[in-house]
């Protein structure tokens, strides 16, 4: 891409803009930059590793935020009345999404939320007040298919956005928990009494550093029939 048509971070609303310590974003990032913030599209994304496939993410995440901009730009949040889960095959990643996230958002009074085997000590209602879940699929599949009877999936109308990191690992033994959540938030997304609810309309975005069959998994439960993009940077 001509470094002239590179996106600037003076491209995203004021209240925006501190989100991120650079002033323009690279090449895979320009690219993406209209489909993830100034569309709800679905996506899946194949880049190297070290593209900058995080901030596709944060993209997507400020895109569900923008909601809450008023009128005359203020941002005014409402707890966990729109939720972006964030789907990653280790805890380690997570944890690290974590720590960036508490730093980048948690002064807009943005709740991030740790759902693993590590973190046992919540209730319903914390996931309820969340606006961002981190979880790996096992513990997420596990709490929506168990805690049905006392509430878990309560808060499933509020779900917005999905974003799935390493997404390739749907090929290995785990990729049948990732299959079954997926599944899940479908079904869940076209039932008729949740169709004045955020998940009628969820979106998606999959990304990882090898796709071999990008556009199989673009298919997949209809994840995306919009863009794909393959970056070979």
């Amino acid at each position: 891409m001509d470094g002239y048509a590179l996106k600037s971070v003076l491209d995203l609303p004021p209240v925006f803009r501190s989100t991120f310590s650079f002033r323009y974003f690279n090449s895979l990032q320009s690219e993406c930059f209209p489909a993830c913030f100034q569309s709800d599209v679905n996506m899946v994304i194949s880049a190297p590793t070290g593209s900058g496939k995080t901030v596709l993410f944060e993209l997507c995440i400020l895109r569900l935020l923008s909601r809450f901009i008023s009128g005359e730009g203020k941002f005014i949040h409402i707890k966990g009345s729109l939720k972006a889960i964030y789907i990653a095959p280790s805890k380690a990643l997570i944890q690290e999404k974590l720590r960036n996230w508490n730093q980048k958002l948690g002064s807009w009074g943005i709740n991030c939320l740790e759902l693993t085997g590590d973190n046992e000590n919540y209730k319903i209602t914390d996931i309820q007040d969340a606006d961002v879940i981190l979880t790996t699929p096992e513990k997420f599949d596990a709490v929506t298919r168990y805690r049905i009877n006392d509430g878990g999936l309560s808060f499933f109308g509020d779900i917005a956005l999905v974003l799935i990191d390493e997404v390739h690992f749907l090929n290995d033994p785990r990729g049948a928990a990732l299959e079954a959540i997926v599944s899940r938030i479908k079904m869940l997304s076209h039932k008729p009494e949740l169709k004045s609810s955020a998940l009628a309309n969820v979106r998606f975005l999959a990304v990882s550093a090898t796709i071999p069959n990008i556009d199989d998994l673009g298919k997949f439960q209809d994840i995306s029939n919009k863009p794909t993009f393959h970056d070979n940077l």
